[in-house]
């Protein structure tokens, strides 16, 4: 029996393999093009996705909601601050996938979405082969957005955020909690994250790094307690999000090779030290899209020692987490939040980043230099 044939198949649904197809429709050849879709049961996503950026953004009318201003918590101090010309914004699961399956896709037909499970891809002369439970499909142009095999001693981020709402208003909309250290843990990396969607609505999330993921309890233990704290217990749960990011300290292969695009987790587009990635798969579906049928194909890259500084704080974080704590406070209180985010985004320069560094305790890292190096 002959294997259906696709200009390009998307192996692996997700944030990424949208992202990509939203560029490419804006290419001319687009339409012309015949394009499949693979990914596992498409169940509606109560993912946020929080970015920021300096300009109008390509997914602004999913936008739910944007801050102007920040703000850092500690017991030892905190500050508020206006992140001007950044701003940070968040997009939520639900709207992009309604986006997608509800006006992107309907308005394409030459893409079509399977559900399936692939179990394998494989190359000859040229052209990829796709084998799922069920069929097998061939296309001249793989996009694999299949996570890479993850180490037993992974570090993730994990989390359980709550959509709450209070009957009084107790959030202030116009700024947002990018991290609040002030609840004490003796042996945890753990900070609360507070978008506030109103004076009385807002999402209210519990970050952990470690290796074990926890059981769901222990966040609504914690959230529970911290709400109490900063807000009040008179509050309603709308709806939860719970997650965990796979950390990945180590330099990914070439995303690009043999007519395979690999894209979102697998090209590295996870900020390994903050679980950051939805702006950055954005740049480099941009770029990807613009240059398809260049000589040279376009990727969002990174400086090597970006990586290197998020080997180093990865490590610190796995092993002393709590001076971990102090590194983050001591970055927040030497440095401007606008500073801050140029370098995450890794667009700071070398006497930036020097100008960051000298207000950190430098022992924690300087002992770690030699062993990752």
């Amino acid at each position: 029996m002959k294997q259906p044939h696709y200009d390009i198949i998307m192996a692996g649904g997700g944030a990424a393999s949208r992202i990509v197809l939203y560029f490419l429709q804006q290419q001319s050849s687009f339409a012309e093009q015949k394009i499949l879709l693979i990914e596992g049961e498409n169940k509606i996503s109560e993912k946020t996705w929080c970015f920021w950026n300096k300009n109008n953004h390509p997914f602004e009318h999913l936008i739910a909601h944007s801050w102007d201003a920040l703000e850092f918590r500690s017991e030892n101090f905190s500050k508020t601050e206006c992140i001007t010309p950044y701003r940070y914004s968040c997009i939520k699961g639900r709207d992009f996938d309604a986006f997608f399956n509800e006006d992107f896709f309907p308005q394409h037909p030459n893409v079509s979405v399977l559900t399936g499970t692939i179990t394998s891809t494989t190359q000859t002369a040229g052209k990829w082969t796709v084998h799922t439970t069920d069929a097998t499909y061939t296309c001249d142009l793989l996009f694999s957005n299949m996570a890479e095999p993850l180490k037993d001693n992974t570090l993730y981020q994990h989390f359980q955020g709550w959509f709450i709402e209070y009957d009084a208003p107790v959030f202030d909309p116009g700024k947002a909690v990018l991290m609040d250290f002030t609840a004490q843990h003796k042996t945890d990396f753990c900070f609360f994250y507070v978008l506030p969607f109103s004076g009385t609505k807002a999402l209210v999330e519990c970050t952990f790094y470690s290796s074990r993921i926890f059981n769901s309890a222990i966040y609504q233990s914690e959230i529970e307690t911290y709400l109490q704290k900063h807000y009040g217990n008179a509050f309603r749960i709308v709806s939860k999000e719970q997650g965990a990011i796979p950390l990945h300290s180590n330099a990914f292969p070439a995303p690009s090779q043999d007519n395979l695009i690999k894209i979102g987790q697998s090209a590295g587009m996870i900020k390994p030290s903050t679980g950051y990635a939805f702006q950055r798969m954005v740049e480099d579906a941009a770029l990807i899209a613009a240059s398809l049928h260049a000589e040279q194909q376009q990727r969002r890259s990174r400086p090597a020692r970006f990586l290197f500084y998020d080997r180093l704080l990865l490590h610190i974080i796995r092993e002393e987490p709590l001076r971990a704590t102090h590194i983050f406070q001591q970055l927040f209180c030497k440095s401007r939040i606008q500073d801050i985010l140029t370098f995450l985004d890794e667009n700071s320069g070398l006497a930036d980043e020097v100008k960051i560094f000298s207000g950190l305790p430098w022992w924690p890292f300087l002992k770690r230099i030699k062993l990752l190096s």
